[in-house]
């Protein structure tokens, strides 16, 4: 079994904390308990799913050939997109049951048309759209990396076509406005881009020591903090093509500030286990926020923007613990559903009934 790169899974770690904390919006992008916080999670929302790509990239693997690579991956993220999108099937049903349930659910989105709803996750992929477009692009990589290999040009054509591919979507979506294809085939385009950037520099970041992390992470945060700024005041198609230049810095950073911490439990655990994280992640967030801000009823709205900070960062981390417990369910009972082999402590127990 190859060594786990302690760093890699840090970075996986604090990039599902950034998505757990930009789930404190709506799932409409409302930031109705939390609103002085939009501009921040606006910033975030800039590089954080663009890091997992690159992450995938440097750790992604053709072992086994085209068809157990394929196997592997239909296990690993098709059967849990399919599986733990559900979730997102479940909310137009209890609010077409329960109407009053609207505002609490998701407020501002019409569930007139279940068909519709039905479409969008289990045809256009839009329930855990992660995975699904994770699938595109790491497929488009094997073909890449395949071709690559065989002309013997292999870094050169690799960051090229990441660099052609991250450019591809941002004209698509960001400057034409083109509709979303199918199956997140457009969005598989921007994770084969960033994919392809991971795999070229692979040998170079693996190696990353933790003064050249702190060095990327300070540079990588400066240049930044400058774009996140100048995106939002940007018309939209330069603020596509501006926004890749934030995601790269905003990679840099993360990846530095990863490497030059170099060890810590928590972030590795969430990291080594970010499936899962991701996959309940909306569900756990949305217990959470009901909880906090309906059932506990605090009204945060007015608060200045550190008291919202300090509270967004609360239930950023009661979310945390809570999908802690939940990935320790599926680990142990519900392996099945994130592509695992049945857990050895499971198989024991069975063979020792058996005798």
């Amino acid at each position: 079994m190859k060594k786990r790169i302690e760093w890699i899974d840090i970075a996986k770690g604090i990039g599902i904390t950034l998505v757990s904390f930009g789930h404190l919006r709506n799932g409409d992008g409302q930031s109705v308990w939390l609103p002085a916080l939009d501009s921040l999670i606006a910033a975030i929302y800039l590089f954080h799913m663009p890091l997992f790509f690159l992450l995938g990239g440097i750790t992604f693997s053709m072992r086994g050939g085209v068809w157990q690579f394929l196997r592997r991956k239909i296990k690993t993220l098709l059967v849990p997109y399919y599986i733990f999108s559900l979730y997102f099937l479940a909310k137009p049903f209890a609010v077409l049951l329960v109407p009053r349930l609207r505002a609490e659910l998701n407020a501002g989105r019409s569930y007139s048309s279940a068909g519709k709803q039905f479409i969008d996750v289990l045809v256009m992929g839009n329930g855990l759209w992660f995975l699904m477009a994770f699938f595109v692009g790491e497929s488009l990589m094997y073909a890449v990396a395949t071709m690559s290999n065989r002309t013997g040009q292999c870094q050169l054509l690799i960051i090229a076509t990441g660099l052609i591919a991250i450019l591809v979507y941002s004209l698509y979506h960001g400057v034409l406005s083109l509709p979303e294809l199918p199956f997140q085939l457009d969005r598989g385009v921007q994770v084969l881009g960033y994919m392809c950037l991971g795999y070229a520099f692979k040998r170079t970041l693996i190696v990353l020591t933790r003064r050249q992390g702190a060095i990327l992470f300070f540079l990588g945060t400066s240049l930044f903090s400058i774009l996140a700024i100048i995106n939002g005041f940007c018309t939209p198609p330069i603020a596509a093509f501006e926004a890749i230049l934030a995601a790269v810095t905003g990679l840099v950073a993360a990846i530095g500030f990863s490497a030059a911490m170099a060890h810590n439990r928590v972030f590795a655990s969430i990291g080594e286990n970010s499936l899962v994280y991701y996959a309940l992640n909306a569900l756990t967030l949305n217990i959470c926020k009901l909880g906090v801000f309906r059932v506990l009823n605090i009204d945060a709205t007015t608060w200045p923007w550190i008291g919202q900070l300090l509270m967004g960062i609360v239930v950023t981390i009661l979310a945390l613990a809570l999908l802690a417990i939940e990935n320790a369910i599926v680990q142990r009972w519900l392996w099945w559903t994130i592509g695992k082999p049945r857990p050895a402590a499971t198989v024991s127990a069975m063979h020792a009934k058996s005798k």
